[in-house]
């Protein structure tokens, strides 16, 4: 089998295509940029020989197995949100433990259940002992009881404690679910971005080494009628030497972008990922024309984290109220009852008969009185804790909208002028080319190469500018409560 018939897995590239994008400084015109067909870009490939007959194998000889080919899992940015809101590995666990602490709101609904105990006590002494009147007497005895115990301790304020508690427990892992998931969408969809911008930054290089070839064969040809153009013919050399090299930068991020995709979707690693987007178009998911206060107030609603924590400010509110109402001066109840045969004798005889025993009290901690004060300040510290981190989180939410949407209105700009750049170097380039075939004087292979390269960096710059622009999109649709696209996503 020859290399080129070995297609490499595309993987997601953390942002290995940014630093071919920082090499380049460029972008894509806003002719779409077709991404190569899922497993990279397109090689060329010599044409394959006949097939030769079907080899039989030796007696007794296995042939080994043909390779299988890789399972292909075709994917939309609608998939990727899907997937990995529902296959990733650290989202199952949290959400896991999500229902551990709804198991324990459960567990706290019984803390007033009183235990219920059987089973059997046997008793012996020897020795010395006191009578009824005070006396020390010698003496040997034994005795036996079984049968059922019921024995409770009911302190409300423990039950109140133990129910908030476990309430408090359930509001946290419910904020950290959707922290946890926000994270990993914006992860996941911009991974996916990075993607498309890896493949169509291939699609960009490919492109312009076609225009280099090109030109290499022109000035090879002037060189052969004027050799002092031999420098000339280097110098395209040399280009073409670096800009393979960004080509395999890019087909790297593409590579590292599709691994890291398997990863967050949690799917099978031996899955190869079909975007079933064929360009890098530009997203339109959130309505960035609207003021900033309202989608700011669209976070404050609706944001990751937000009505988590408000549930939590309302739990430790009605525990603070609580622990401040008559409830405070009820004491804790203690019972315990017991019956079953009871024996008992001198030395090792037993005589047997029925017992039922009762006892009941009540009590009230008095070092609880005494330390209330202090009790009382640290529930409140820590209730300020949780305002002041609900202010924050609404604090950090307005910024995040308010840095997504402006960063919307700038690459919308940006591509705009970059798209002006792309169609300018076009015609540059088509010039300069022109110039050079048609041998018009003070033309040189050196002015079309400065064309070439002006117009890779336009399309590169287009591709970032795009890039960058769907990431906000998807952060600004997260920030405001969203988490699904619903329909295809359309260019701007």
């Amino acid at each position: 089998m020859s290399a080129n018939a070995i297609r490499p897995r595309q993987p997601l590239a953390a942002f290995a295509v940014a630093l071919s994008l920082a090499l380049l400084g460029g972008c894509n015109s806003l002719c779409p940029m077709v991404a190569p067909t899922c497993g990279g870009l397109a090689r060329a490939s010599s044409a394959q020989p006949d097939p030769l007959p079907e080899a039989q194998p030796p007696s007794g000889r296995l042939l080994p197995p043909e390779p299988i080919a890789p399972k292909e899992l075709p994917l939309g940015l609608d998939t990727v949100l899907r997937l990995a809101d529902d296959k990733n590995g650290q989202l199952q666990v949290a959400r896991v433990k999500l229902e551990e602490a709804r198991a324990g709101v459960d567990l706290a609904r019984y803390a007033w259940l009183p235990q219920v105990q059987v089973g059997a006590a046997y008793y012996r002494h020897e020795g010395g002992i006191q009578d009824f009147q005070g006396n020390l007497v010698r003496s040997s005895y034994g005795s036996l009881f079984g049968g059922l115990e019921v024995r409770g301790r009911l302190d409300p304020r423990d039950v109140a404690f133990q129910r908030v508690d476990a309430e408090r427990k359930l509001w946290q892992q419910k904020g950290e679910l959707s922290k946890l998931t926000s994270e990993h969408l914006l992860d996941a969809a911009s991974t996916y971005i990075d993607f498309l911008a890896a493949r169509a930054g291939e699609g960009s290089a490919i492109r312009t080494e076609k225009h280099l070839t090109d030109l290499l064969e022109q000035a090879s040809a002037l060189a052969k009628v004027d050799p002092g153009v031999r420098v000339e013919v280097e110098r395209v050399e040399g280009e073409i030497r670096a800009h393979r090299l960004v080509l395999r930068k890019f087909r790297e991020g593409a590579d590292l972008a599709a691994a890291k995709l398997t990863y967050l979707l949690g799917v099978d690693p031996d899955c190869q990922v079909v975007p079933i987007e064929t360009h890098l178009t530009a997203l339109s998911l959130v309505d960035a024309d609207q003021p900033v206060q309202a989608l700011v107030e669209q976070a404050l609603v609706n944001g990751p984290g937000i009505r988590e924590l408000e549930g939590l400010l309302q739990v430790i509110d009605q525990a603070r109220a609580a622990a401040e109402g008559p409830g405070k001066w009820l004491p804790a109840v203690e019972v315990v009852a017991n019956e079953g045969a009871f024996g008992a004798g001198s030395g090792s005889r037993l005589s047997w008969d029925n017992q039922f025993n009762l006892g009941m009290c009540l009590r009230w901690n008095l070092t609880d009185a005494l330390t209330a004060k202090e009790r009382l300040r640290q529930a409140d510290l820590k209730a300020a804790q949780a305002h002041l981190s609900y202010q924050d989180l609404r604090s950090r939410l307005a910024l995040g909208v308010r840095e997504a949407r402006e960063s919307i209105v700038s690459n919308l700009d940006q591509l705009r002028m970059a798209d002006e750049q792309v169609r300018y170097a076009e015609k540059s380039y088509e010039l300069s080319a022109s110039r050079l075939k048609e041998n018009i004087k003070g033309r040189s292979p050196s002015e079309v190469l400065a064309a070439i390269r002006a117009l890779n960096g336009a399309r590169l710059q287009y591709i970032q500018s795009l890039r960058e622009l769907d990431k906000a999109e998807i952060r600004l649709m997260l920030l405001v409560g969203g988490s699904r696209v619903e329909a295809p996503c359309e260019p701007h």
